[in-house]
């Protein structure tokens, strides 16, 4: 049956207002034709690299990605120095303190942390949200 993009859509429409076809089910058709495409893309490309290059790489690749697909992909984060951390760490206790205050309160704990620097921000952002 070959049908037109408005009348799928119209078939579509109305098989979910029957409740024949939930939006779940459809967005899971969507999800595994976008992966469908990615799985086709990296076929093609490690046969454009078979193209230039030789068999033996390409069987390890193939196998490489194999097993890409079946373990979640994790990204490496570069790791953080300790000047970064300890800048980071002051960031958070400043934004967990001025979160709770008012807008005027913000206001005048802004301004000190721009003349005096983060740590008396922070020491006021605390006395502030104690009383």
């Amino acid at each position: 049956m070959n049908l037109t993009p408005s009348q799928s859509h119209y078939v579509l429409g109305i098989l979910m207002a029957q409740g024949r076809i939930r939006e779940g089910h459809v967005r899971n058709a969507l999800k595994s034709r976008e992966e469908e495409i990615r799985m086709l893309r990296e076929r093609l490309a490690s046969l454009e690299q078979l193209a230039a290059g030789g068999v033996r790489s390409l069987r390890g690749r193939i196998r490489r990605g194999a097993a890409r697909r079946r373990v979640v992909r994790r990204l490496r984060r570069a790791p953080l120095s300790a000047k970064v951390r300890a800048l980071r760490r002051l960031q958070g206790k400043y934004m967990g303190y001025v979160r709770r205050l008012k807008a005027g309160e913000k206001a005048r704990v802004r301004s000190v942390r721009e003349k005096q620097g983060m740590l008396a921000a922070i020491k006021l952002a605390q006395s502030l949200a104690r009383g």
